[in-house]
């Protein structure tokens, strides 16, 4: 409250009460971590002239997305997913927020599917949840703090959400 220039009363009037403010800033924590890998994956989609360009420009977001430096974002949604367990409004804003993004990732793949680039039959949304989750579940891997192990992670992973777009050609 005093951080926010607001009293407690004001608080708790917004969030009705403890829970209901944990939930609203780990539900704000979740978001905000994924957003920049979204908001960066969907650039690198729409910006793609070819279908080439596009397979290539996925495989430099993920680069991204799996560096070093987003592992901080990783662990802090490993965070909020674990408190979730315990708290359904957390899982319900979690949810919608994957959702959201989701969403977003798919309707940038729209062109690229008009274009005849990624099979119509693909489920991009779906795509896009799975990525997410194991991306989530990347965190695993840091623990053990073995780069070998990590770059094939990242190999394999990268290898798995190309050919889930592109097919067997996914090269």
């Amino acid at each position: 409250a005093e951080e926010c220039g607001v009293t407690a009363p004001i608080l708790y009037r917004a969030f009705t009460n403890r829970e209901g403010l944990v939930v609203a800033a780990q539900a704000e924590r979740y978001r905000r971590s994924t957003a920049v890998a979204v908001q960066y994956l969907v650039s690198y989609i729409e910006n793609a002239s070819t279908r080439d360009e596009l397979r290539q420009n996925i495989s430099t977001s993920l680069d991204f997305i799996f560096s070093p430096e987003r592992a901080e974002a990783r662990r802090l949604r490993a965070e909020v997913i674990g408190s979730a367990v315990s708290r359904p409004d957390l899982r319900a804003a979690v949810a919608a927020t994957d959702l959201d993004y989701a969403d977003q990732v798919a309707a940038a793949y729209g062109a690229a599917i008009e274009a005849g680039w990624i099979d119509a039959s693909v489920n991009v949304r779906g795509v896009a949840l799975w990525a997410q989750g194991v991306i989530n579940a990347r965190v695993s891997i840091e623990f053990n703090g073995d780069p070998q192990v990590a770059d094939a992670w990242n190999t394999l992973t990268k290898v798995a959400i190309l050919s889930a777009l592109f097919g067997s050609d996914a090269g």
